[in-house]
């Protein structure tokens, strides 16, 4: 009888403990907001989905780049939707390269082949123009 409660007893307080989760990373935590990188490539992957867009990209020179960006509805608000982000597209990506120095980052900036600028992340400015149609 004495085991029963015991176990009752684990068992309810396991109940009253919060889950482990998966906890959104810390922004700059993952990115070196004091630099920014500059890349242009082919997107060779993508991940249209929330909480943010991931893609890797190959550079010219051959080095693949995992990149993250805002969410799809984040995108969207700054006129950037998945027929302008998808596989085989190419474009010029400006933000804030991964800490750990891998090949990773967060687009702040994006350059699309026919010369327009979008900015991505809000508090940012253009990079490669002035027009403020692109903010």
């Amino acid at each position: 009888m004495i085991r029963y409660a015991r176990i009752a007893a684990a068992m309810s307080l396991a109940m009253t403990l919060p889950p482990p989760v998966n906890g959104h990373h810390t922004f700059a935590y993952v990115y070196n907001t004091s630099q920014v990188a500059e890349i242009e490539g082919e997107v060779i992957e993508l991940e249209w989905e929330n909480p943010h867009i991931q893609f890797r990209m190959r550079t010219d020179s051959g080095e693949v780049w995992r990149i993250e960006s805002n969410s799809p509805a984040g995108m969207q608000r700054r006129t950037v939707n998945p027929d302008m982000v998808r596989v085989g597209s190419r474009f010029r990506l400006a933000g804030f390269p991964a800490r750990n120095g891998s090949n990773g980052m967060h687009a702040s900036n994006i350059l699309f082949r026919d010369g327009r600028e979008v900015v991505l992340r809000p508090g940012s400015e253009p990079r490669w123009g002035d027009d403020a149609s692109t903010r």
